[in-house]
């Protein structure tokens, strides 16, 4: 299975429909940058939530190429190299959004400094981010249940 970066303007990418990127916001990104464009023939048709129907969601070319497609409330990409990598960062940046992987790690933003006469911008490195308490507290909880299923086959009651 592809690893995916996603576009998002929340820190988590599972919740990125608290804070969507519309599609709006997408047709303004790529009308401001020359590499960017709607694709006409690549597209993804998805059910929408109730099941019955179906919304076709067009890919982005970048450079000529399809490689990101905007998906209700992001913008995703699988299994990017090193340049769509840097490029959804520029994305990121141009949205006022996060650049995030599937494990919640934040791809680095370059931090813009508004002070008049600052040196230039320079990209800050982001540590990984921790889950949301409520996800570790999941996880500790079925780490448990498993070693507790584990003494029970080992040992007995």
């Amino acid at each position: 299975m592809a690893y995916d970066l996603h576009i998002v303007r929340t820190e988590d990418w599972t919740e990125a429909a608290n804070a969507p990127v519309t599609k709006q916001d997408v047709d303004t990104l790529i009308a401001g940058d020359s590499e960017l464009a709607w694709s006409k023939t690549d597209y993804v048709d998805m059910k929408d939530d109730s099941g019955r129907g179906t919304t076709r969601y067009y890919m982005i070319t970048w450079r000529g190429k399809s490689r990101f497609w905007w998906y209700r409330d992001q913008i995703r990409c699988s299994g990017p190299d090193d340049e769509q990598t840097a490029k959804l960062v520029q994305m990121a940046r141009a949205l006022n959004a996060y650049a995030v992987g599937d494990e919640g790690e934040i791809y680095p933003v370059e931090k813009k400094l508004t002070t008049a006469g600052a040196p230039p911008a320079v990209t800050v490195p982001q540590g990984r981010k921790s889950r949301p308490l409520w996800k570790q507290l999941v996880a500790a909880f079925l780490l448990g249940c498993v070693l507790l299923g584990l003494k029970i086959l080992v040992f007995g009651k």
